[in-house]
C-alpha cells in the first residue's frame, strides 16, 4: 500500500464559492472561524503508521504522545504553517500556505514519495501537487465545484423524484413569491448553494422576515451579484444519518458505512453506527439504490472519489435521503475510521464534540490529566472511556490572542467515547463535562 500525505481545509465552501454571488445574512464569528481552520487537525485519525499529516498549526506534544499510547503513529510538521499574523496569512488556506512554504522539515515531508489525500479538494491543490511532481489523482476544480453546489443536489432531488418540494431561486422577486407560496403551509428554509456547517441556511417562520431576507438579497442584485438559492417547507425532522461511498476511477461504486445521528432530549449526542433494524429500514425503503444512481450520476458528471451524502428520516417514517452532497471526505468517513480501530479491540465507538470556554491560564495536559484522574482517559486496556481527538480546536483563539484582548476563549473539543454498551455513553459524557469543570472549562452540546 503506497504512502499518503493528508492535508485540508473543512470550509472547502468557502473557496468553490464565486465571488459574485449573492449571500444570506449572517452574524461573522471570528472564534468560530478560527476553529475550523484548526479542524484539519482530525485527519491524523485517517493516517497508517507510515502516512504524513500536515496541519496548518502545529501538533500538541502531549497529544502526540498520548496518540502513540494508542498506536497511532504518523510523521507531522513541528512548527505551524501559520501563525496568522497579517491579514494576508489569515486568508491563505492551507495550499497557499504549503505552496510558498520555505521550511525545511515540511518541504521534504512534501518530497516524499506519496499520494496527497486532501480533505476537499481546493483550487490551489493542482498547483501544489504539480510543484511536489505528485500525481493528483482527482477530477477538475470546475467539477467538484459544480456537484458540491446545493443547485446540483437539488437538481437531483428533482430528476430523481426524492423531494419534488425543492424550488430553485434565480432572483429576489423569486425569492419572495416562492417563499410566499410555502410559508402559507408552514416555516420555509432558505438555503445557500455553498453554504457550510448550518451557515448558509436560514429558517422562515413569517412574511415580515421573508421580506427582510428578499430586501438584502435585492441589494445585492441591484450590485451585479448573481443569486442562486433555495426554497423548501422545513421538513418535520425525526433523524439525521448519512452514507459514505466511494466512486472509483474506472465508475464502480462501493458503500462504506452508514452513520447516524442520535440525540437525547433536544441535546447532540453524537454519531453512531445505526443497528440492523435501521439498516433494514432504510434498506426496503430503497434508500442504497437511491445512493446507486447518486453515485452513477456525479460519474456521468465527470466526478470519483469520495463522498458523503447527507440524508433524514422524518417524522412520518419516510426518507428524504439527499439533503446535501458532499464530494470530498467527511466527518462521517473520519467517524469510520476511529469505528476500524474500536472494532480492533472488541469496543463500539461513538464520535462528537463539545463546544468550550475558559478564561483562564488551562493547557491541554490538564485535560488529560483531569481526564486520567476521573479514570475516563481512554487507553486500549479499558472496555469504555474518552479518547481526546483535537487540542488545538479548543486551544486555537487563545493561540491566535497576541495582545491577550479576549476575557472569554470559545473552543471545540472533538473525541470519540469507547464503550461495550450504548447505555456507558451519557456516563461517560456526564463525567467528562464534570471532569472540564473542574479546571474550568465550561461545556455544552
Amino acid at each position: 500500500m503506497s504512502k499518503s500525505i493528508y492535508y485540508g481545509e473543512f470550509n472547502a465552501e468557502k473557496y468553490w464559492r464565486e465571488e459574485n454571488l449573492a449571500k444570506l445574512p449572517e452574524i461573522p464569528d471570528k472564534q468560530s472561524e478560527n476553529i475550523v481552520k484548526a479542524m484539519d487537525e482530525l485527519l491524523l485519525i485517517l493516517c497508517d503508521n507510515d502516512d504524513t499529516v500536515l496541519t496548518r498549526y502545529k501538533l500538541d506534544i502531549n497529544q502526540l504522545e498520548y496518540l502513540k499510547e494508542l498506536g497511532f503513529e504518523f510523521k507531522y510538521n513541528s512548527t505551524s504553517l501559520s501563525e496568522d499574523k497579517s491579514k494576508e496569512e489569515k486568508n491563505k488556506n492551507i495550499c497557499e500556505l504549503l505552496i510558498t512554504n520555505e521550511n525545511t522539515e515540511v518541504k521534504k515531508l512534501l518530497s516524499e514519495e506519496a499520494n496527497l489525500e486532501t480533505f476537499a479538494v481546493l483550487p490551489e491543490a493542482y498547483t501544489l501537487s504539480g510543484l511536489y511532481h505528485r500525481q493528483f489523482n482527482y477530477p477538475t476544480i470546475e467539477v467538484i465545484k459544480k456537484v458540491n453546489s446545493k443547485i446540483y443536489s437539488s437538481k437531483l432531488n428533482l430528476e430523481l423524484g426524492t423531494n419534488n418540494k425543492i424550488k430553485l431561486i434565480y432572483s429576489s422577486k423569486e425569492l419572495y413569491e416562492e417563499g410566499m407560496k410555502y410559508l402559507d403551509l408552514g416555516n420555509i428554509i432558505i438555503k445557500d448553494s455553498f453554504g457550510v456547517s448550518g451557515k448558509g441556511n436560514l429558517i422562515i417562520s413569517n412574511e415580515s422576515i421573508l421580506k427582510r431576507i428578499v430586501s438584502y438579497v435585492e441589494m445585492q442584485e441591484k450590485k451585479g451579484k448573481k443569486v442562486e438559492f433555495i426554497v423548501e417547507p422545513l421538513l418535520e425532522k425525526a433523524k439525521d444519518f448519512s452514507c459514505q461511498f466511494k466512486i472509483h476511477k474506472d465508475g464502480s461504486f462501493e458503500i462504506i458505512s452508514v452513520q447516524e445521528v442520535r440525540n437525547t432530549g433536544l441535546s447532540y449526542l453524537g454519531s453512531y453506527t445505526p443497528d440492523k433494524e435501521f439498516m433494514e429500514f432504510i434498506k426496503k425503503q430503497s434508500y442504497f439504490e437511491i445512493m446507486e444512481k447518486t453515485a452513477k450520476k456525479l460519474y456521468e458528471d465527470g466526478y470519483y472519489g469520495d463522498v458523503c451524502v447527507d440524508s433524514m428520516v422524518l417524522k412520518d417514517q419516510t426518507i428524504c435521503p439527499i439533503v446535501e452532497i458532499n464530494a470530498r471526505k467527511s466527518m462521517s468517513l473520519i467517524k469510520h475510521e476511529l469505528d476500524k480501530y474500536a472494532h480492533s479491540l472488541g469496543l463500539n465507538c461513538g464520535f462528537t464534540f463539545l463546544n468550550v470556554s475558559f478564561n483562564n491560564d488551562i493547557n491541554y495536559s490538564d485535560i488529560l490529566n483531569a481526564l486520567s484522574r476521573n479514570n475516563i482517559l481512554f487507553k486500549p486496556s479499558f472496555a469504555k472511556g474518552i479518547m481526546p481527538l483535537s487540542s488545538n480546536t479548543i486551544f486555537i483563539n487563545k493561540l491566535l490572542d497576541m495582545n491577550k484582548t479576549l476575557n472569554n476563549y470559545k473552543g471545540r473539543f472533538y473525541f470519540a467515547m469507547f464503550y461495550k454498551d450504548i447505555d456507558m455513553v451519557e456516563e461517560l459524557a456526564n463525567i467528562l463535562i464534570r471532569a472540564l469543570k473542574e479546571i474550568g472549562i465550561s461545556s455544552s452540546n
